[in-house]
């Protein structure tokens, strides 16, 4: 009798405890939406980024436009140049945030990787050319 009372208390406890372990699926559905969540807010986030850098390229395409109006043939050449690659740049980051919009849980993980250092190559190329076009209406 003591056997059977022993092992029925080691197989509560055992039952007590897988069920302790094991998630309910109202908590594996609250971490499905947190993931998304936050998944969501990083692509919003990125997106942004992404669209503020392409702003400023813009802004600075706009300026060498400017510029070009009233610069010299040796400075038209370097400036021409410039706005050439810038609009390069832009290109990129404007396929680079269809991506990142138009991502899935299952594609944004390289989305996400690919973006990220778009951006920053984009954004290294940007104050590289920041320079050259600052130099060559200088020169």
């Amino acid at each position: 009798m003591k056997k059977i009372i022993i092992i029925a208390s080691l197989a509560a406890c055992t039952l007590m405890v897988t069920s302790c372990n094991k998630p309910s699926q109202d908590q594996t559905s609250e971490n499905i939406e947190e993931i998304q969540e936050d998944m969501e807010q990083k692509r919003e986030q990125l997106a942004h980024d992404l669209k503020e850098l392409r702003n400023e390229i813009d802004k600075k395409i706009e300026d060498v436009s400017d510029r070009l109006e009233n610069a010299g043939e040796e400075t038209k050449e370097g400036l021409e140049e410039a706005k050439e690659e810038l609009t390069g740049q832009r290109t990129k980051l404007d396929k680079m945030i269809d991506d990142v919009e138009d991502a899935t849980e299952d594609t944004w993980d390289d989305i996400k990787d690919g973006a990220e250092n778009t951006y920053n190559d984009v954004k290294k190329e940007f104050e590289k050319l920041g320079d050259k076009i600052e130099d060559a209406f200088d020169a």
